[in-house]
């Protein structure tokens, strides 16, 4: 059975795992107040922000691992990283990576797309529960369509397709001098 969620039941959804979290990313922009103004910061060409502006973060994947959980994330790029991926990359998964979460970016600019590729935004819980996650066209939060056991399979594939073709994120940033805000 598929459930809608609002935004606090996604938070409930996912926050309910037991041994590993994985989070599919493909969208080129987000509109979401979690950011809190860091993207027009970023704009902006201000300073990185201290790391204690996103701590609450940090030290929840930091508890995610002392508990021996795991919490890993594909970025998928079909193209350049635009403006906003950017500054993800630069200010949001440098300091998530730093505190313990598993990110990779499948560059499919650099490689064919693996088969199992489902080009949807989801959270995939324990490997059983998983959760697409609507935006609007803007990028602003709609809802979340969960699907769990045999109906979760896909996902499931999608993951294991997605992790074993995609490159390790500091890695990948690493080549990638070109899209730092600095150059």
């Amino acid at each position: 059975m598929t459930v809608r969620l609002d935004e606090a039941g996604l938070d409930d959804y996912t926050d309910g795992f037991e041994f590993e979290a994985f989070r599919q990313e493909v969208r080129d922009q987000y509109d979401v107040p979690s950011d809190g103004g860091d993207f027009a910061r970023y704009l902006a060409g201000e300073a990185r922000p201290d790391p204690g502006v996103v701590e609450p973060w940090r030290e929840w994947l930091r508890e995610q691992c002392r508990s021996g959980r795991a919490v890993r994330r594909v970025r998928v790029l079909y193209g350049a990283p635009g403006r906003y991926v950017r500054y993800e990359c630069e200010w949001a998964y440098t300091f998530s990576v730093d505190a313990g979460e598993d990110i990779r970016v499948l560059d499919l600019v650099e490689q064919e797309p693996p088969a199992g590729l489902i080009g949807e935004e989801f959270w995939l819980l324990d490997g059983s529960r998983a959760v697409v996650i609507c935006y609007d066209d803007a990028g602003r939060f709609r809802h979340g369509l969960t699907a769990e056991g045999a109906d979760a399979s896909r996902w499931v594939t999608c993951r294991d397709a997605v992790w074993a073709a995609a490159e390790p994120f500091t890695q990948w940033w690493g080549r990638h001098p070109e899209y730092h805000r600095a150059a």
